[in-house]
């Protein structure tokens, strides 16, 4: 699915092996939610994905169940994963 989004905050370099992400609000979102979007195939650092910019990403969803060992309790999370992205429009391209 490709979707546009602002940048919300800047993006960092990449850490160890963890996997970078980027802070993003869905162009057009009127509820102006916030969500993070994890990049394990590139990083946004380094493809200069900038705060206030905007880019089309190419976005997965990922599903993770967690089962609390003591309760049994099921926990469900999604996660946005960015596959590809293109920029729409850029503040500063130094």
């Amino acid at each position: 699915m490709k979707l546009h989004a602002k940048i919300i905050e800047s993006a960092i370099p990449k850490r160890d092996d963890a996997a970078s992400s980027i802070i993003i609000q869905f162009v057009d979102d009127k509820e102006g939610q916030n969500f993070e979007v994890f990049c394990p195939d590139f990083d946004p650092y380094y493809t200069k994905i900038r705060k206030w910019d905007i880019w089309e990403l190419s976005i997965k969803w990922k599903s993770e169940i967690f089962i609390d060992p003591k309760t049994k309790v099921k926990s469900y999370f999604t996660h946005l994963i960015c596959t590809k992205a293109s920029p729409v429009f850029q503040m500063d391209k130094s």
